[in-house]
């Protein structure tokens, strides 16, 4: 789903006009996020509140019962409790906490990357723009996952490490989804213009190239977040994420796959709050299309 929003942005993305169309940045100002982006952003904004709050809502994930070991939920357990008699709940609140704080680090990071590519090939071109062309094939050639997994395996799963490898592989999203847009802009009459009067590439940069790919930035930044999560829960999952006795969804996935028959809780509960936040990050991404004007699912060329 990422991979089709993002081609429909590149493919939607609005011939930049002269800012002095003052009519059609006000139109735009005053689109909205749409039913979906709304619902997005409240989804997102409860997952993240609740986790934020995580220490006043819930207790320690890490207390242990074993008077209550693989108990179904109930009222004292809502989630159940796994086999150590720990509280599911609590643990899947604090599992959003290290998935969330990764994602929002990583996705952060390879989106100012992506920007910075894509701006600086725009604003010099030739060689810059070419090595930075070159350097995204490369990325989408070789699978992150299987990247992931080769570089979390030699220099070990601490955050810095797990934050560069989900880097590596977003940052070409948002490099892709600006570049067309940011290569159009530099080559409209009035850059030109202000090139004839003497600007310099950073004048063009900031005043007419960064205001106008900071829509397409938003939207990049909340897309590449779903994709990060996934693929932050995805490593978790395989046992080279987050490691126990902390708690996150891909990780808890993992160990309750093998009690799928007696005791499902223990894996469904993980996964449907990932799948709830991922839909949530890709409604939010969705109104956020809407609301610059970028284009989304099923409304092509809506921005022009």
């Amino acid at each position: 789903m990422t991979t089709e929003i993002a081609a429909i942005l590149v493919e939607d993305a609005p011939t930049a006009t002269h800012p002095a169309a003052s009519d059609v940045g006000l139109s735009r100002r005053r689109r909205t996020l749409g039913a979906a982006g709304v619902a997005g952003a409240v989804v997102l904004g409860v997952v993240v509140l609740v986790t934020i709050a995580a220490p006043v809502l819930v207790g320690d994930p890490l207390a242990q019962d074993f008077t209550a070991i693989l108990q179904a939920p109930s009222a004292a357990h809502p989630f159940g409790t796994d086999e150590l008699g720990r509280d599911l709940l609590t643990r899947v609140v604090f599992g959003g906490r290290s998935a969330l704080a990764i994602t929002a680090v990583a996705s952060l990071v390879a989106a100012v990357l992506g920007l910075g590519l894509a701006v600086a090939g725009a604003l010099f071109g030739g060689a810059v723009d070419a090595v930075a062309g070159r350097l995204a094939d490369v990325q989408l050639a070789v699978p992150t996952i299987v990247l992931a997994i080769v570089i979390l395996s030699f220099v070990g799963n601490s955050f810095v490490p797990l934050v560069a490898v989900l880097v590596l592989g977003a940052w070409v999203l948002t490099f892709r989804v600006i570049r067309g847009h940011a290569r159009a802009v530099v080559r409209q009459p009035y850059v030109e213009a202000a090139r004839v009067a003497g600007a310099g590439r950073w004048d063009v940069g900031r005043r007419h190239l960064l205001p106008s790919v900071l829509p397409l930035f938003f939207v990049a930044v909340t897309l590449s977040a779903s994709a990060v999560l996934l693929l932050e829960s995805s490593l978790g999952f395989l046992g080279l994420g987050v490691q126990p006795p902390q708690p996150d969804w891909g990780q808890m996935v993992a160990a309750g796959q093998a009690r799928l028959s007696t005791a499902a809780w223990l894996a469904l509960f993980p996964g449907l709050a990932l799948i709830v936040t991922i839909v949530g990050l890709q409604l939010l991404g969705d109104g956020l299309a809407e609301r610059f004007g970028t284009g989304r699912p099923g409304n092509h060329g809506a921005a022009r």
